[in-house]
């Protein structure tokens, strides 16, 4: 037989980074049949247990097994080579490569393997500042290119119909609500059934001046988890060339409590790797607890999105009209914006007419806010306070603190606040 010989690769297989560790074996049969054993998705367990991946066997170019396992477990491995030998096509090559040579294979093969991976792991690159590199928005103000958006209220706010009415804005391209950029759009429905969609869809097009049977991609999979349909959507998104993700709602995530920092993070992080070094965006609807404060409880929501959306609603009672107020409680790469507000009107049918309102027309809203305003104003008396310590000590949530110390104004058109370094004051 020829002498041993391994050769590792580290092969990028995909788009966002991740790569394969490769080791191949040329035997000396006539056929010159080429083994070759590749390592994915590596990762050390949280128990500390070992790092486990996906190992695949190749005979040529013909997969013969794959497994995911622990890769220093020594009887897991042997428990893999077994089943490469049940083959019959393995078998064949058992005069020049025998079980016990896979063994020392997998065995040499899984030493090196998670040495290899982090070495290639991270490539590390000299950039240069690009000053005249602009922030694209699909929705000015609220979603931005390669980013995510989260929108969020108490149940019962509107929040869906805005998201429909975003998504329908930017997929059709019309302007009627918002400053958008045209782009394919996918709504995933994780919450209703799809008839009440197809309702909803009728009237949200009727409401923008489009035909009611106008067309929007749907991912409608009532009952199933977002995580249980990620591989999907990454499938669809590149067949039907998909630039904004509409997720209703990231509180049907299934990956945990959304209160705790690890589900928060995983959630964002899979949102993320949907849209990241890409041009395409996410947008995803999430409730708040009764506490009326973001309903993550997590802060990593906020940190991990690029746009946080509150909203809440009113009714004018002469009209019946709904009017809700979108206020950007925390952005990044984007100058800060006033608050705006959308009417709705709906009849037996449901939503049949959306234009742009404004605040005075909804006097609970100017109410609430007015309230709010009165005191922060009154607990500023007795001295500058970061937004935390106002919330805390008034009982107003940070992001309507936020809005309006950054917003709100005097008679005369001046501000009312004023930021010294992490602390909010009067202004004189």
């Amino acid at each position: 037989m020829a002498e041993d010989t391994h050769t590792y690769n580290y092969l990028e297989t995909s788009m966002n980074g991740s790569g394969t560790v490769e080791a191949s074996r040329r035997l000396v049969n006539p056929e010159g049949d080429i083994i070759r054993i590749t390592a994915a998705d590596l990762r050390p367990s949280k128990g500390s247990t070992g790092v486990h991946g996906r190992v695949d066997l190749y005979l040529n170019d013909e997969l013969i097994v794959y497994d995911n396992f622990n890769i220093e477990k020594l009887t897991l491995r042997k428990s893999f080579a077994g089943e490469v030998f049940k083959d019959p096509r393995l078998r064949a090559t058992s005069d020049y490569y025998s079980r016990e040579n896979l063994n020392t294979d997998l065995t040499s093969f899984t030493k090196d393997a998670w040495s290899v991976w982090v070495k290639a792991g991270v490539e590390i690159q000299h950039l240069a500042g690009d000053p005249f590199l602009e922030v694209e928005q699909f929705i000015k103000n609220y979603v931005i290119r390669g980013g995510g958006t989260i929108i969020n209220a108490l149940p019962k706010q509107g929040k869906s119909y805005i998201a429909m009415a975003m998504a329908v804005s930017v997929d059709a391209g019309v302007n009627h609500l918002w400053d958008v950029q045209q782009a394919n759009t996918l709504y995933v429905n994780l919450e209703r059934s799809a008839s009440s969609m197809y309702r909803r869809l009728a009237g949200v097009n009727t409401a923008l001046g489009l035909d009611p049977y106008r067309k929007l991609r749907f991912a409608n999979v009532r009952g199933r988890s977002l995580l249980d349909i990620m591989d999907s959507l990454r499938f669809a998104i590149q067949k039907h060339n998909i630039e904004l993700i509409v997720v209703d709602s990231i509180s049907r995530a299934g990956m945990g409590s959304l209160t705790e920092d690890g589900p928060a993070l995983k959630i964002t992080d899979e949102l993320n790797s949907l849209v990241e070094e890409t041009d395409r965006a996410w947008l995803g609807i999430a409730h708040r607890g009764w506490s009326n404060e973001h309903v993550f409880g997590s802060i990593h929501f906020l940190s991990a999105c690029d746009v946080m959306v509150d909203i809440k609603s009113a009714h004018n009672k002469g009209t019946k009209e709904m009017g809700v107020m979108l206020s950007v409680s925390g952005e990044n790469d984007l100058p800060p914006s006033e608050p705006t507000v959308v009417g709705l009107s709906f009849d037996s049918m449901g939503v049949n007419q959306i234009r742009k309102a404004v605040v005075n027309e909804f006097p609970d809203l100017m109410e609430e806010s007015q309230t709010n305003l009165e005191r922060i104003v009154e607990y500023l008396k007795r001295g500058k306070q970061r937004t935390k310590d106002i919330s805390d000590n008034t009982g107003i949530p940070e992001s309507s603190v936020r809005s309006i110390t950054n917003y709100s104004k005097k008679k005369d058109g001046s501000r009312a606040f004023v930021k010294t370094g992490s602390e909010w004051g009067l202004a004189q």
